[in-house]
């Protein structure tokens, strides 16, 4: 009864060092790829049937967001400042891509860039705000 209240105990302890961790995350520059990697997450597959203006469209502003993400990321605010304008420019992305391709299939683009998105969330943290 000992040991299994002593190791239970650990675990608990673990667990929340875990999570505080995990909440006390710093947001900072990522990795020089880190653009490359998300401009190639964020553009669109051929299912969607975009035509060419719609697909520069759409490549220029992901391009936009990718160096705000950045540029936030870069700067000397504090950690929750820089969380909440990278979930707030997140919103405001999100309506750009509603502008430019139609409810319906902004939907679906995001959709695919949520599944594409998932193996870069370990590599970059970051990953995680910004959708």
């Amino acid at each position: 009864m000992k040991k299994t209240l002593v190791l239970t105990s650990i675990l608990f302890f673990f667990a929340a060092l875990a999570i505080q961790t995990a909440s006390a995350q710093k947001i900072s520059l990522p990795t020089p790829t880190f653009k490359k990697d998300m401009t190639g997450v964020l553009s669109p597959e051929n299912d969607l049937n975009l035509d060419s203006s719609k697909k520069e469209e759409l490549k220029s502003a992901n391009n936009q967001f990718l160096d705000q993400v950045l540029k936030i990321a870069g700067s000397n605010e504090s950690d929750d400042k820089k969380r909440k304008s990278l979930l707030d420019l997140g919103k405001k992305q999100s309506g750009v891509f509603s502008s430019i391709l139609g409810e319906n299939t902004a939907k679906q683009y995001k959709k695919n860039i949520k599944k594409k998105i998932r193996p870069f969330k370990t590599k970059y943290k970051l990953a995680t705000l910004i959708l």
